[in-house]
């Protein structure tokens, strides 16, 4: 299905004039943003598509946008049949005697469980999305070796990498396979001038992925409080990377944090992404709503409340709470030594903070696992700016309990500083906004709330022994606990 070459301006600083590009998947969602994106920096586009009505679709906007300084070509192609795609390869060489990007981008999309997957699926996921890109790159590769130049880009996904609920098995493994072939042939290419890159885009808005083919229910919930991207955002990354020859493209750029507390903490994020249930957002559309957290009203939140207050806390007797394997580990975080341990730390309070944020202090870390939990602000004692930390809270007449465990390290946290040298404070909890004033707990009372505390929570006793300090304990008073988040 060609499209008449326009009349062409100068190169002038089109970086890819008469660069020649293979697409496959490239009629719809990234494949079809990567082609236009090409074609604006002047290459000769071949995108391949099997799908009849992306392709009829990518041709109206053809026929309907001015011209790009490149070409577009659109090629009806079923890249799992090794004949046509071997011919459809040889076909562009023989036309241009060059290939100089090849970008892997074909998929074949069915999530279900398992047991719901027949194997023919299963396999005809492999063929289209590990076996085609072999091949292709078994074709080009030669050719842009002769040249000494030419790009191979694979795109990969972050299931690929996070093993977590929702994603079917064969589709995690396709992506599994090819993250592992991109990394060995970088690491063969690495003295030549060809380039490999390995792109992974998160969850992509308003695509055929999510319109035609995946449930956006399929996602944990945990996705809906996570940044998301557009084919067009992507698009632009892998241009980006082509340019500065980048190994790897993760868009968003938060994916790295993710990947790295997965490699510390597997069973946090595989737990996080089983709490609270199924994704609620529709991804199916372009842009989502503004606010898109759950909500509760004020007199649910104020009845909850008062049910708090008027439930006896035991205060001499041990907690019967039995916490699970993975709240003890999460108790453990403090003792990891080293670069390994301060970095987990960090990105789980980053996480925490964000889900907070994201949902009006509805989810977080501490009540995926049955902690009640708040998001503390503070002003900084040195700097005077705005610092936020998530906490564990506990009952305390009628304010909110606080510990500065500090995961059990020998310091005390900043935000207990900031405390001493500034108690005006705000938390977001439940929904709600509400400015409190800090009180440093001495004496009895500190005694009254720490048994408290115990009784919910006695991980706070490990951190307690293992800091050597005396942890400082506040109690957060609201000033009005009626403001809305």
């Amino acid at each position: 299905m060609p499209t008449p070459e326009p009349n062409r301006p100068a190169p002038r600083e089109l970086w890819l004039y008469d660069k020649v590009a293979l697409v496959t998947g490239g009629a719809g969602g990234i494949g079809w943003a990567l082609a236009r994106a090409l074609a604006e920096h002047g290459a000769h586009v071949h995108a391949a598509d099997l799908s009849t009505a992306s392709l009829t679709r990518a041709g109206h906007q053809l026929a309907e946008t001015p011209p790009s300084p490149g070409t577009i070509t659109l090629h009806e192609l079923d890249v799992s049949s090794p004949s046509d795609l071997d011919q459809w390869i040889a076909d562009i060489h023989a036309r241009h005697d060059r290939i100089d990007i090849l970008i892997n981008n074909a998929a074949y999309v069915r999530w279900a469980d398992i047991a719901d997957m027949n194997l023919a699926e299963a396999e005809l996921t492999m063929r289209v999305g590990y076996d085609a890109m072999v091949r292709a790159i078994n074709a080009v590769l030669p050719h842009m070796r002769a040249r000494r130049s030419g790009h191979i880009v694979n795109v990969g996904s972050p299931v690929g990498k996070l093993f977590v609920k929702g994603p079917s098995a064969a589709y995690a493994a396709m992506k599994a396979a090819v993250e592992g072939y991109t990394c060995i042939l970088q690491l063969e290419l690495a003295d030549e001038p060809v380039h490999a890159m390995l792109v992974r885009p998160t969850t992509v808005l308003g695509t055929d992925f999510f319109q035609h083919h995946v449930a956006s229910s399929r996602l944990p919930r945990l996705a809906d409080f996570l940044p998301t991207t557009t084919p067009d955002v992507v698009a632009q990354a892998v241009v980006s990377g082509l340019r500065r020859r980048r190994s790897q493209v993760n868009v968003p750029g938060y994916l790295p944090a993710m990947y790295l507390l997965y490699a510390f903490a597997p069973r946090l994020v595989t737990h996080l992404s089983k709490s609270f249930g199924n994704a609620q957002r529709d991804y199916t559309q372009t842009r989502l709503p503004i606010d898109r957290s759950p909500r509760t009203t004020q007199a649910q939140t104020d009845e909850q409340r008062a049910q708090a207050d008027t439930t006896e806390t035991p205060q001499n007797q041990p907690s019967d709470r039995t916490d699970s394997a993975l709240v003890r580990q999460l108790w453990k975080v403090g003792s990891w030594r080293g670069l390994p341990g301060r970095l987990v730390r960090l990105l789980l309070v980053l996480l925490d903070s964000a889900l907070h944020r994201s949902s009006h202090g509805h989810l977080s870390v501490g009540r995926s696992v049955g902690y009640p939990s708040l998001l503390l602000t503070t002003t900084g004692a040195l700097s005077g700016q705005p610092r936020s930390v998530p906490l564990l809270h506990f009952p305390h007449r009628d304010g909110y309990t606080v510990v500065g465990s500090n995961f059990g390290q020998p310091h005390h946290p900043a935000w207990s500083t900031n405390l001493l040298r500034n108690p005006e404070a705000h938390i977001l909890t439940e929904g709600r906004r509400i400015p409190v004033t800090a009180r440093q707990l001495q004496g009895a009372e500190r005694e009254e709330a720490w048994r408290t505390i115990l009784a919910s929570a006695q991980g706070y006793q490990t951190y307690n022994d293992r800091s050597g300090r005396t942890l400082r304990i506040f109690v957060l008073e609201p000033v009005n606990p009626l403001t809305p988040s």
